[in-house]
């Protein structure tokens, strides 16, 4: 799809508020995994309470990937001037929206919940010497991660309010009212035009300073968040596996959202087959990515038989509590994806494609408990209840209530991007059957 052809912004120019369906599941979730975390840290004794940080470091490393993923996605619609995937960029907006956030519950996490308790170097710093000792202390662990998430979430935010400016100056100036917050995005700005081009400009030099931003910071966050978990082990491909996984989890959220709501947005005339078909095409790409780049690492330490590394992999390919969940995680991030994805149909139904995206989404999160919690839980069962899956919960229901909020305040597409229009020089060849059934053959 290159293009929209004859795309009118006039229906698109009003805010319109998402399903309240999934307002109210936006809410409800966030108010029950908030009561979970609340019992899981502070109610339930101090077993209850190191599964409950599992299970937050694992929900935040997750809705982290997810929410950050979509500035990846976003830079790399931008430098590859993508036309396909613009009627999914104000949602992929919405979902960097979200990054303040983010590092604002992992500052939380790390200063106030206790979070660092899971990290050994934290209780144990007497057992590491040399560069370890420097490199994982508190403060420069939070202080290291704060600014890349805070830096990152920055550009990402500058990025999104140079997309909405012109939108907005146009909605404006079509009668549209909009939130007071308007007046500060638009402020004295009164061409649209103009306004239009200096956004692309502003978008095409924000781009690649995101792309950069987010391989770095996703990448020592992967180390620190995850790897240093398990202080003496380290993989070189862990930064790159795990941002790309994060691109890649942005891009299955982008399409389950745009499913729940392109009705009630509007967008779904604009969002047709074609785009999540191209979409698909990415996700199931992705989804060999992340199985080549896990083969990878795995391939020089399993038969490499490096002491330092194997360990990692035998906890949980080869003990009974972790073995058949990484059989599942395999199954539902590669197989399934891999075997469902090859067809052409699937992609453009929006049913079945919605199963397919609900899968992945959830196999990536068991991926991500998977990471995290052999790492620190050394009992024979899995530290996963009731209460745990309630804080995973309560990740979601936050994420979807700030994107909720995002998307209902906005044009749900940018109106005056012009990229929203199919390429000047582009030609567009009917068959022979289309012409016959034009002129009534």
């Amino acid at each position: 799809m290159v293009g929209i052809q004859n795309f009118d912004p006039k229906p698109h120019l009003a805010p319109k508020p998402v399903d309240d369906k999934l307002k109210f599941a936006g809410w409800g979730l966030t108010g029950l995994g908030l009561a979970c975390v609340v019992v899981g840290l502070f109610v339930l004794g101090d077993v209850a309470a190191v599964k409950a940080k599992i299970a937050f470091l694992t929900g935040m490393n997750y809705i982290v990937g997810i929410s950050f993923g979509a500035i990846a996605f976003l830079s790399a619609m931008s430098i590859t001037e993508a036309r396909w995937s613009r009627p999914l960029k104000r949602i992929a907006e919405g979902f960097v929206a979200f990054t303040p956030v983010a590092t604002v519950l992992f500052a939380l996490f790390v200063t106030v919940l206790g979070g660092l308790d899971l990290y050994e170097w934290h209780n144990h710093p007497e057992q590491f010497h040399g560069h370890k000792q420097i490199w994982l202390t508190d403060g420069l662990f939070i202080g290291r991660n704060l600014v890349a998430m805070g830096l990152l979430s920055v550009v990402g935010v500058l990025y999104v309010r140079r997309s909405l400016k012109p939108d907005l100056l146009l909605a404006r100036q079509g009668g549209v009212e909009g939130p007071g917050w308007w007046n500060g995005v638009i402020g004295d700005a009164t061409d649209v035009q103009a306004e239009s081009a200096s956004s692309i400009g502003s978008q095409n030099w924000i781009a690649p300073v995101m792309g950069i931003l987010y391989a770095l910071a996703m990448s020592l966050y992967a180390f620190d968040a995850a790897m240093s978990l398990a202080p003496h082990w380290y993989a070189n491909m862990f930064g790159g596996w795990f941002f790309a996984s994060c691109f890649w989890a942005a891009m299955v959220w982008i399409a389950l959202y745009s499913l729940l709501t392109r009705n009630s947005l509007g967008i779904e005339k604009l969002v047709t087959p074609a785009v999540y078909h191209d979409l698909g095409k990415l996700i199931f790409a992705f989804s060999m990515v992340w199985a080549y780049m896990f083969f990878a690492q795995l391939l020089p330490i399993w038969y490499g038989n490096m002491t330092e590394e194997i360990g990692f992999l035998l906890v949980r390919m080869t003990l009974p509590e972790w073995s058949g969940l990484s059989k599942v995680v395999g199954a539902m991030c590669f197989l399934i994806p891999f075997s469902t994805l090859l067809s052409r149909g699937i992609k453009k139904m929006p049913i079945g494609f919605g199963i397919i995206l609900t899968i992945i989404a959830v196999g990536i999160l068991l991926e991500r408990f998977l990471v995290v919690a052999p790492s620190v839980w050394m009992e024979p069962s899995l530290p996963l209840g009731p209460v745990e899956v309630g804080i995973w919960l309560f990740f979601i229901g936050a994420f979807l209530s700030v994107v909720n909020h995002f998307i209902s305040g906005v044009p749900p597409v940018p109106v005056t991007d012009p990229y929203m229009l199919p390429h000047p020089d582009d030609v567009h060849v009917h068959s022979r059957d289309d012409h016959h059934h034009a002129h009534g053959h």
